[in-house]
């Protein structure tokens, strides 16, 4: 309502002003401008009205929210009041009940009580009665009886030990199964083979000529100093390089490399110049090869020494097998074992790795032990841990193995070395050790029938029934399968099966 006065005031003081100014000028029009002010005041009334009845929807808008929101602020503490008095409700019941299982309880417990009293003093009872027939005093009867109790216990916990026993036998057998099928899947390989011999191309007759020398002596000198074989014209102007020792061909290989660039004569000093030369090369190259094996397994290895040997490890085979190839597998297959099964995954991975690393230098002359105890002997050198050295060395059995890491080991071995396509061997070789385990199974008397299965690792044995005995059978197999072992030449192992068929035929006859 001030506001309204003081707009009223404002406007007629304006038009005071207004007439007095022009009233001095001779050119006011006294009526327009009292029509003027009158249509300004009639303005100014109808927007003080508007002015008003704006500021009391406001006011009423403003108290209508006020107690909407007091209303809804009333509703949710009555609503609080009735979950605190349910609360309160429940609390007030929980004790109530509470107290009731409390007296439940002790009423349990006197009962409880009373049983425990009556089952002494029926033991007491019992113990006396047993010590009058018996003639024993009290104790050794209790003695006695606690005695039985605890054998009878130990043969429930034997026969319970027993049949888990058996049972995780089976489930083991199955699970193992499916470990290694499993690891397989997940393993993409090549084949491992590799053959003995690698040509080198000769271009012209006249520098075979150069190379052989008179009488020979070029060629037979080469071959006596690197023991290898040198073959010329199994094709077209190509020689063949072939040796037991792969480092020792791959050094004839380049020496002989060099020798087809010689422009002047060729002589044994001047062979000897080069197969020197070719030795430096090769050992550098051992030395690349292991680095990029390293790598490519993920060992952050730099020890000059092992790198080489490892490198060597690319010509050496084992039944036509590259042992770099079945290194990395092995290491692989270990791998996906353990994390399988949960062991060691680092110790599978060094060990798999490094098993064979002794074959890197067993067919050195002057090197006499085994390759497994040269893996132990060159691992120890290079300061890898007991638990990787002893996982590594012992998969042939060399040492009882002491962990699981150890077994997994064997395994992959196993798994590598007798995969398809793995190692390479010729149907005369085949036939020959089928022959010879033909010959070895059909010398022992009290044999009906033999078979050779799975390419010649597995021989199944029938026996005859009447010569021999369930008692003996297990010697049997064992004597067979010594007799394999010091006559047959072969890769891995070979099961020996033998079955024993007993029939007894009776006939019901009838009654008449």
């Amino acid at each position: 309502m001030t506001e309204i006065l003081i707009l009223l005031f404002t406007t007629s003081g304006g038009l005071l002003l207004t007439v007095f100014l022009f009233k001095g000028g001779n050119f006011i029009d006294v009526q327009k401008k009292s029509k003027e002010a009158e249509e300004l005041v009639n303005s100014s009334v109808e927007e003080a009205k508007t002015l008003l009845e704006e500021s009391k929807k406001r006011v009423d808008h403003y108290s209508k929210n006020i107690e909407d929101e007091f209303k809804r602020r009333s509703e949710r503490i009555e609503k609080k009041k009735e979950s605190v008095s349910f609360k309160e409700d429940g609390v007030n019941k929980k004790e109530v009940k509470i107290n009731d299982l409390k007296l439940v309880l002790a009423s349990e417990e006197e009962s409880f009580q009373s049983i425990q009293d009556k089952l002494k003093r029926s033991d007491k009872d019992i113990i006396e009665k047993l010590s009058q027939k018996t003639g024993q005093n009290k104790e050794n009867v209790f003695d006695k009886i606690i005695t039985d109790f605890k054998r009878d216990l130990e043969e429930s916990y034997i026969d319970r030990a027993k049949y888990i026993e058996e049972e995780m036998k089976e489930e083991a057998v199955s699970e193992a199964k499916k470990i290694i099928v499993n690891s397989l899947q997940r393993l993409s390989s090549a084949t491992s083979v590799e053959t003995r011999a690698v040509h080198v191309r000769i271009p012209k007759d006249n520098i075979k000529g150069k190379i052989v020398g008179e009488g020979a002596k070029n060629i037979i000198h080469l071959e006596t100093s690197l023991d290898i074989a040198v073959v010329f014209n199994d094709l077209p102007n190509t020689v063949s390089v072939s040796a037991f020792n792969l480092v020792s061909r791959r050094i004839g290989q380049r020496t002989l490399e060099k020798l087809v660039h010689e422009k002047g004569e060729i002589t044994p000093s001047l062979i000897d110049r080069y197969i020197e030369k070719s030795r430096k090369e090769v050992d550098e190259e051992l030395y690349e090869i292991g680095k990029k094996a390293v790598n490519i397994m993920g060992f952050d290895w730099q020890d000059k020494d092992l790198l080489r040997v490892i490198g060597r490890l690319k010509y050496r085979t084992s039944y036509g097998q590259n042992i770099m190839k079945h290194s990395m597998e092995v290491s692989w297959v270990a791998m996906m074992l353990a994390s399988e099964i949960g062991l060691n995954i680092e110790t599978a991975k060094v060990a798999g790795f490094l098993h064979d690393i002794g074959k890197a230098i067993d067919q050195d002359p002057e090197v006499q032990d085994a390759h497994d105890f040269l893996t132990k002997e060159i691992m120890e050198k290079h300061g890898f841990s007991w638990e990787e050295v002893h996982a590594a060395w012992v998969h042939h059995d060399s040492e009882p193995q002491q962990t699981a890491e150890a077994f997994l080991i064997k395994a992959a071995d196993a798994v590598s070395a007798s995969r398809p396509g793995a190692r390479a061997e010729s149907i005369y070789s085949y036939s020959e050790r089928l022959e010879a385990l033909n010959g070895v199974v059909s010398s022992f008397s009290g044999i009906n029938k033999y078979f050779a299965m799975s390419a010649g690792r597995e021989v199944r044995v029938y026996v005859r029934s009447n010569e021999i005995k369930d008692d003996v059978m297990s010697a049997f197999a064992s004597d067979i399968a010594k007799k394999i072992e010091e006559d047959v030449v072969y890769p891995g192992k070979i099961k020996v099966n033998l079955i024993r068929r007993v029939e007894h035929t009776e006939l019901a006859k009838a009654k008449i």
